[in-house]
């Protein structure tokens, strides 16, 4: 009888953002295609349940009962290997025992190690962010144990990789890309035909991400809409939590299209697969439409940080906010063609980490424990260094501000500071006299 495997995997997955809950979604499906059956455990900070949400998210809190239990833990994907505080509004661990943010994905990983599970950074994203030095050693134990390290640009691994010397850290595209393993958008699922009915998308449409920032796509369907009028325009939030809505694009665009509700990571997908063009500055927005061939025109800067990913995908389009956009170019750009070489290389990529990731969750618990005993065994060392480095800073500084002090009680002693007393009162009754005219 085949056994039923025991998978976490960690990340943000209890917030309203397309792309941080597909990661479980593409892990659960690509997963079970290669091991069968599986329990996927995905831990965010807040439980999560259906029918409110997509799926069942298990609070972190639970996590020292459950790791245990596991046969191997998946690190990301999205944005998630940080350290500043501001991750959402209003988003915080449920129990102030754990560590904000670092709580969702550093201390998973040590966890797993020190229960010998497979630990698999399952390509998050760390741009824009450095590691602070507290912070340098946990993430080097991390990745010095763990046999499969995968971040999704270069960017990231550059940072994780100046870390250790050893450390095996690769880029890989975002798993976000293998959605056509998981969607197939030649048989419409009924759920997508009848959404489509019921927002009375009739003809061909452009999916718009309702956020700020599309100034010059705004102005181009505002002053020439009539060129095309087969078109309608499908206003859609990608990222509710970070405050997507379609108010933001204002009212009076032409055959603009809202929909009743917000839709559920996969069929979410679908409408982008079967749209003309997306418009917009969401990350897994414009992969999801690179995935399927429509073309994208992205608002975000492509020369930055994750973005710097995309442009070799080829058909996505720098928008700029005060640059004109010519109608007859943009209308030339749009409709779905076959993907790019790069694009399919990317799937191909895909489907050779999970073939790993598969492998070495059959292959069992991993000889990690050790490293992790010696480190708790060092521990106390490195706490009793850091307090006494502290107590000699404070020092140090009560000292500067003693001698500063002692400065100054002996300027106010001495006979300069005595002899110049009526010049500064002098100055001090000029200045409340000037004061007073210029009230006057």
């Amino acid at each position: 009888m085949s056994r039923e495997w025991q998978v976490g995997i960690f990340g943000t997955f209890d917030v309203a953002n397309y792309g941080d809950l597909l990661f479980p979604i593409l892990a659960e499906a690509e997963l079970t295609r290669r091991l069968g059956a599986i329990t996927l455990h995905r831990f965010s900070y807040h439980g999560k349940t259906p029918p409110e949400w997509p799926y069942e998210v298990t609070s972190l809190t639970r996590l020292p009962d459950i790791a245990g239990q596991l046969d191997g833990v998946l690190i990301g994907g999205g944005f998630i290997v940080r350290f500043d505080k501001l991750v959402a509004s209003g988003y915080y661990p449920p129990d102030a025992t754990i560590h904000h943010p670092t709580g969702y994905w550093l201390t998973p990983a040590l966890i797993a190690l020190q229960h010998g599970i497979p630990l698999i950074w399952n390509a998050p994203g760390m741009h824009c962010n450095d590691i602070p030095p507290w912070a340098a050693p946990l993430v080097q134990l991390t990745l010095e144990h763990s046999p499969h390290i995968r971040v999704r640009d270069a960017l990231s691994q550059a940072a994780l990789a100046q870390l250790s010397p050893t450390a095996q850290v690769e880029v890989l595209p975002d798993t976000a890309f293998g959605l056509p393993r998981v969607l197939d958008p030649h048989a419409p699922s009924t759920r997508f035909l009848a959404l489509r009915s019921s927002a009375d998308l009739t003809l061909p449409y452009l999916v718009v991400h309702a956020i700020g920032g599309l100034d010059s796509f705004l102005q181009l369907w505002q002053t020439h809409a009539g060129q095309f009028e087969d078109v309608q325009l499908l206003l859609l939030p990608i990222g509710p939590v970070l405050g997507d809505h379609e108010s933001v694009l204002g009212d009076g665009l032409a055959r603009a299209r809202c929909l009743p509700f917000w839709p559920e990571p996969l069929l979410l997908a679908e409408l982008i697969a079967h749209a003309e063009g997306v418009i917009g500055h969401s990350y897994h927005l414009a992969i999801s439409a690179l995935a399927f061939g429509v073309p994208v025109f992205c608002s975000a800067d492509l020369g930055t940080g994750k973005y710097t990913a995309l442009p070799s995908h080829g058909r996505i389009f720098q928008l700029r906010r005060d640059q004109p956009i010519d109608p007859q170019w943009f209308r030339a750009q749009l409709g779905k063609q076959p993907v790019s070489q790069v694009t399919a290389d990317a799937m191909v990529r895909i489907d050779a980490h999970w073939d790993r990731v598969a492998e070495l969750i059959r292959e069992g618990p991993r000889p990690t424990q050790p490293a992790l005993n010696r480190y708790w065994q060092a521990l106390p060392g490195v706490l009793e260094d850091l307090h006494s480095h502290l107590e000699s800073q404070a020092a140090e500084r009560q000292h500067e501000h003693e001698q500063h002090q002692q400065a100054l009680e002996t300027l106010y002693r001495s006979n300069s500071f005595k002899l110049t007393a009526p010049l500064r009162h002098l100055r001090r009754t000029l200045n409340k006299w000037l004061g007073a005219l210029r009230h006057d």
